[in-house]
């Protein structure tokens, strides 16, 4: 036996150890997944949101002989990462472990060089299905979708939802009484959750300077060493500023003047935070393609956890943390969003759901006021007219109320109650 096989065992056995022994808490996403079609499942999302997780738990679906887990953060990948890696890690497993394998599962993917062509190989011999993760929204969308169209199924993973944060915190609530029996403990859970976030490992043990860590990882092994960032001080401006203004409206323009860079260099580092999914981009509303697409980007942080950590300023604003965590919960229900903001009125999401249907969802901490309560109805109203539609939704923090203003439905719901789904029966956008 040569060297590289010996070690190649070793590695493969360490994985499989590690994935078949591992302490894990069910993630939703695992009940979405196809694990019986042909096509290759690659699940993307941030460093640290439990990717590793879901491929482990998809494997306990299935005979443990039949199943090859690999991380290829593991160091030996740094220098043996050419793409017959792939085939020679196969070949071992089926020489040494178990000559049953029919299911591959590759961890940060993206590691190993033109890792497509050979899952390409594999999959059109349709001996194997293959699953993938990466923390790359480029590496994995833009070069499977090149190499492999039509032949593969893309997830995306986000930190936890407030359902998830739930469960790792030991509260299920499967139905309309159990919620309504904890719907106390519900709502301060949700304040704890807007403040520290859903990564997975800071839900567990509440160590919230690990985000700091999170954050300067991504940024240090993500975008630093991947492309070969010149002027980091300039990027890790840009970051904070990005993450300070979460679900704020940026323009190009703005960051160059704050920064004296060019309109380039500057663009292409707020790509590069899309591209690790650090932050995410919406448009605004317009019936034509062209329009939305010219149409200034409102940026969100992947977390309102890691945005308050990362930011001390953004910490303070109850509105902004919520409407991002709002954000981040249509992303997860797969929604195609938008923004609508003119002069005379400013909505926080226009949503087209699976079902083509348009939701307009507002979100305001609180509406005592009646100037807040008038200036948020006003804006649904001149919103309904123009779209057509005949109700809203307006998601607060504690207030509950069904109010018809002008034609238009609108329903006030609790935040805890609409990231749950529950107590929220006929609500828009619930």
């Amino acid at each position: 036996m040569d060297q590289k096989t010996d070690k190649l065992i070793k590695i493969i056995d360490f994985w499989k150890r590690e994935a078949l022994n591992d302490s894990l808490f069910p993630r939703d996403l695992t009940n979405r997944i196809d694990i019986k079609s042909i096509e290759v499942v690659d699940i993307i999302g941030p460093r640290r949101s439990g990717k590793s997780s879901v491929l482990k738990l998809l494997m306990r679906k299935l005979p443990p002989q039949s199943c090859l887990y690999i991380n290829f953060e593991d160091p030996f990948f740094f220098e043996n990462n050419s793409p017959s890696i792939l085939e020679e890690i196969v070949s071992v497993y089926e020489n040494y472990f178990s000559p049953d394998l029919k299911y591959l599962f590759f961890d940060e993917i993206q590691n190993i060089q033109a890792w497509e062509k050979s899952v390409r190989k594999m999959r059109d011999a349709q001996k194997y299905k293959i699953f993938v993760t990466g923390s790359s929204s480029k590496l994995l969308s833009s070069e499977i979708s090149s190499v492999l169209s039509g032949r593969h199924l893309s997830y995306k993973l986000l930190p936890l939802s407030f359902r998830e944060y739930m469960s790792f915190k030991g509260v299920i609530v499967p139905d309309e009484k159990s919620f309504s029996i904890q719907s106390d403990l519900i709502a301060k859970m949700l304040k704890d959750y807007l403040v520290t976030g859903g990564f997975p490992q800071i839900v567990l043990t509440e160590n919230f300077e690990l985000l700091k860590q999170y954050y300067s990882d991504i940024v240090q092994k993500d975008i630093f060493v991947r492309y070969n960032v010149r002027d980091r001080e300039t990027l890790q401006n840009i970051g904070v500023f990005l993450m300070t203004n979460s679900s704020k409206i940026v323009s190009a323009a703005s960051l160059r003047r704050a920064y004296g860079k060019s309109h380039q260099l500057v663009a292409n580092y707020v790509k590069y935070f899309l591209e690790t999914l650090l932050c995410f981009e919406i448009r605004q509303y317009y019936p034509s393609l062209k329009s939305r697409q010219k149409s200034l980007p409102k940026f969100f942080s992947v977390d309102p956890g890691m945005a308050r950590s990362v930011s001390a300023s953004f910490s303070d604003d109850r509105g902004r943390i919520l409407e991002t965590a709002v954000f981040l919960e249509l992303l997860r229900r797969e929604a195609e969003i938008y923004y609508w903001k003119q002069q005379s009125f400013d909505i926080d999401f226009i949503v087209i759901d699976r079902d083509g249907q348009h939701q307009v969802i507002q979100v305001c901490t609180d509406l005592s006021s009646p100037e807040t309560m008038k200036r948020e109805l006003s804006s649904i109203s001149k919103v309904a007219d123009r779209m057509g539609i005949s109700s809203a939704t307006i998601v607060t923090m504690d207030r509950k109320e069904v109010i018809d203003h002008h034609g238009v439905k609108v329903f006030i719901i609790p935040a805890y109650e609409w990231f749950t789904d529950l107590g929220t029966q006929g609500a828009a956008g619930a």
